[in-house]
């Protein structure tokens, strides 16, 4: 199969291949504009991306181009690409695995040596394997790279830590690894592992290895962002503008908005007929400026709020004297004169009308509030109908003659004229007082008390004071009840008329000054509005080299958004340059190995999709065009439908660094291990390839396919003495005619050099060694291995192959010698009379001799 491959292999190079990406290109450079010619130049002749430096070069050339700032650079002419070969990378060797701590359980002190073809580690399941499988992955940034933990139940933790060495080519190299993923150049290893195969069958899955000329097209889109970030960042640098120039003009100016709205369609020409350039701006700003001050230092509202106080004072104190001259004040002091004799005749009454009552203290308003509670009861008990006049209404206890004259006089007393009559006189003073006592003083009294010490007193301050002296009088008066002094209010009505002319000529002259600062406020608006004016005039013709680049800037960072519009297409055509690349040099390619390793494995035929998104290569496999091969295939089938496309990538990148297989035959038949085992083995031909495995018969199979070649070694992973403990062996306790020579003439060696006891028990294992060639001679040469151990089936293809002439003298020998061998092991128990005799050096040589000569004799024979 695998001489097929390559023969298949051989006719797809002859071939023409795709055009080459460096002349699509060139050809798509030469289309574009000059600065897109620079990028793709630099590109093709260094192949790397351009650095900041590069693109800052590029960008003055798109800005000259494009005629933002004026050509200085050449022009940059058309593209002519020769077509070279790209240059192969070195191979890659693990040379050396070992000082591995704090991964797993792993012990320390083992030392993994691969061969630079295979390497197998062969262990069962547990004794960390797996371990080393995770270091290889880590390294490499394998998919399905995971955490790797320490010693879960050691006392503290141990860092990661690993020691591989390495060749690149002819260079040999070193590095300690510390737990790092990714970790160059070992990205460049493929690796297959069981959590695997769900990417390879069922997933989108990218391609690891991206061709180095596809690299191209990421240096190109990379430089093209780059311009667009210098665009951008130049757009915002030219948006900013000046910070401090808005600040310097009047914001109630008509040039204001003008100098706010600054931009790209800003109308220079008319902006600039606005500034005022006379040599005497200056001066005659200043001379506005102090007018300004004048008319702003304005005496005017202050004195206007003087007189609009002292016209409020003079309204309420000529309210006041209003009030207290329509007071007529005899009448009103008859009235308390009157009430006065009322109330006395009243007590004179009341303690005549109660002498002979035996009450406990003479009468006062107290007892008067007892009797009219008693009567107002006995009106409400009579509304009831329950009253009755015989019994007393608190004690309720019948009434004597005596009681009964003391309640008549109660009648009496409540009946009695005099009291309604103080009543009425009383409120005949109460609504002739009101209008007094609610005089309002709350302006008066305050400016009364801030004037009275003070000389330069108003001239109404006399009336004022006057008026409220005689309100305050004429209500302490009526509040204690006494009859007020008719002088204090004699010339009340000469002071309200003074007040009230004050109070005319006060209004008059609020009238008038308000009037005058209304004239003023007109002239200070004129006069600001003119200051306003020629300081923005003034202060434009100063600006103007500032104003006239702030508004080129503008105008040139509108080109440039126009121009940054552009480059989403411009990056859409590179990526679908790149996806036309792609699939020529990648998914065809993939296409055709693909199907090579799907027959030499045996893998179910699918149809593989090939889908791009953002410009990167994916790979999808169906069944029947739109089922997922995991819903419909076995997990043998699809463990090599994975290997399948696992190779395929391998292969697509050429293979230059090792190849790890973990584990990669669980799951699967012997024949198809058989099968994958004779693939890993053509790998291992012309590389270097690591297996893992626990499977002895893959692990057997590989040895035996290396019997010849000798580009193998095998290691023991085993749990003996700690987790991991890696050391090198023969195989997995799996025999050849080759080692088991080896093993009897190093052991038939070492019995000649000693004697005794030590000779006996050198010459048993011999005999032992001997017994175990009888058994695989005979499997292998006698019977040519139509029958062998970790075999699944009968060879019969080599049945014929068995020479029957020469078969009986062969066997004869093979089983004598087998039978005598089979005596002196330890195997196999002894009767009495021949457990005490020993085999010889002597005997064992003869024997050994015999079988290499029977083994001759057959060879020829069958010759």
């Amino acid at each position: 199969m695998n001489d097929e491959v390559l023969e298949s292999q051989a006719v797809v190079i002859e071939e023409p291949g795709p055009p080459d990406p460096r002349e699509i290109l060139a050809a798509w450079a030469n289309e574009q504009d000059e600065w897109i010619r620079s990028i793709v130049r630099h590109v093709l002749g260094t192949g790397r991306a351009l650095s900041s430096d590069d693109i800052d070069v590029v960008y003055a050339l798109f800005r000259q181009e494009k005629g933002v700032d004026e050509r200085t650079l050449p022009t940059e002419p058309g593209l002519t690409v020769g077509v070279l070969e790209e240059d192969a990378e070195l191979p890659l060797v693990i040379t050396r695995l070992s000082e591995v701590t704090g991964v797993n359980a792993i012990v320390t002190g083992s030392v993994i040596e691969p061969h630079v073809g295979l390497t197998i580690l062969f262990g069962e399941n547990g004794t960390g394997k797996t371990g080393y499988a995770r270091i290889l992955k880590a390294l490499a940034g394998s998919r399905t790279a995971d955490t790797i933990l320490g010693d879960i139940s050691a006392s503290e933790e141990v860092a990661l830590s690993a020691k591989v060495e390495y060749t690149i080519g002819p260079d040999v190299n070193e590095f300690v690894w510390t737990g790092g993923q990714g970790q160059a150049p070992f990205t460049r290893m493929s690796i297959f592992d069981s959590p695997a195969v769900n990417f390879h069958v069922d997933d989108d899955l990218e391609y690891s290895y991206v061709p180095t000329v596809l690299a191209l097209f990421n240096h190109i889109t990379t430089a093209i962002k780059g311009v667009q970030e210098r665009i951008d960042k130049s757009v915002g640098d030219l948006s900013s503008g000046s910070t401090t120039l808005l600040s310097r003009f009047p914001r109630e100016s008509t040039i204001y908005p003008l100098v706010e709205t600054l931009g790209a369609s800003t109308d220079l020409a008319d902006l600039n007929a606005r500034a005022d350039r006379g040599s005497d701006v200056d001066q005659r700003t200043d001379v506005l400026r102090r007018a300004v001050a004048a008319l702003e230092a304005d005496t005017l509202t202050a004195q206007i709020a003087e007189r609009q106080r002292g016209e409020r004072v003079l309204r309420q104190a000529v309210l006041a004297a209003t009030t207290l001259g329509a007071l007529d004040v005899q009448a009103l002091n008859a009235r308390i004169e009157r009430l006065a004799e009322l109330q006395s005749d009243y007590r004179t009454f009341r303690a005549e009308l109660f002498a002979a009552a035996d009450l406990p203290a003479d009468p006062e308003e107290t007892w008067e509030a007892f009797v009219s509670s008693g009567d107002r009861y006995a009106a409400h008990l009579e509304s009831l109908g329950v009253h009755d006049v015989e019994r007393c209404l608190y004690c309720r206890q019948p009434l004597t003659d005596p009681a009964r004259a003391l309640v008549a006089r109660y009648g009496e007393y409540l009946t009695d004229k005099i009291s309604s009559d103080i009543a009425s006189v009383q409120q005949s003073i109460g609504s002739v007082t009101a209008p007094i006592l609610a005089i309002q003083l709350n302006d008066v009294n305050p400016f009364v008390d801030e004037y009275e010490d003070r000389a330069d007193r108003p001239l109404y301050f006399a009336g004022v004071a006057g008026i409220r002296d005689a309100a305050t009088g004429a209500a302490a008066a009526i509040r204690v009840g006494g009859p007020i002094d008719t002088a204090s209010l004699a010339g009340v009505s000469t002071l309200a008329s003074a007040a009230s002319a004050a109070q005319v000529s006060i209004a008059a002259e609020i009238a008038d000054l308000k009037n005058q600062a209304e004239n003023r406020a007109d002239a200070l608006r004129e006069k600001k509005r003119e200051l306003a004016e020629l300081t923005a005039a003034g202060e434009l013709a100063k600006s103007w080299t500032t104003i006239q680049a702030q508004v080129e800037r503008a105008k040139e960072s509108d080109k440039l958004r126009v121009l940054a519009g552009k480059f989403s297409s411009l990056g859409r055509s590179v990526t679908e340059l790149a996806k036309a690349a792609s699939d020529q040099l990648i998914n065809q390619s993939f296409d055709k190995l693909f199907a090579e390793e799907c027959e030499a494995l045996r893998a179910p035929e699918l149809k593989v999709e090939f889908v791009g998104r953002q410009g990167r290569a994916q790979r999808r496999k169906t069944l029947a065009g739109r089922h997922k091969p995991s819903k419909i295939l076995s997990e043998g089938e699809q463990k090599v439908l994975a290997l399948a496309d696992f190779l395929a990538e391998a292969r697509l990148a050429g293979i230059t660094a090792p190849v790890i297989f973990d584990d990669p035959v669980s799951s699967l038949d012997h024949r198809r291990i058989n099968e994958v085992a004779r693939r890993v083995a053509n790998l291992a031909e012309d590389g270097q390839v690591i297996v893992f495995t626990h499977d002895i018969f893959f692990a057997t199979t590989l040895l035996s396919l290396f019997e010849t070649s000798k580009r193998c070694v095998y290691f023991q992973v085993t749990d003996e003495d700690g987790k991991g403990k890696v050391t090198r062996a023969s195989g997995p306790r799996w025999d050849s005619l080759g080692n088991l020579k080896s093993n009897i003439n190093k052991t038939i060696d070492a019995a000649r050099a000693v004697d005794g006891e030590a000779r006996a028990a050198l010459v048993r294992e011999g005999y032992g060694w001997i017994r175990s060639w009888c058994e695989v001679f005979t499997e292998t040469e006698l019977l040519k291995g139509v029958s062998q151990r970790y075999q699944p089936n009968i060879r019969m293809t080599t049945l014929c192959e068995i020479k029957g002439a020469a078969l009986p003298a062969a066997s004869e020998v093979v089983t004598r010698v087998f039978e005598d061998a089979c005596r002196f092991i330890a195997a196999h128990s002894q009767p009495l009379p021949t457990l005490g005799v020993g085999p010889s050096l002597a005997g064992l040589e003869a024997h050994w001799k015999e079988l290499q000569d029977a083994r001759t004799q057959y060879t020829a024979a069958a010759e």
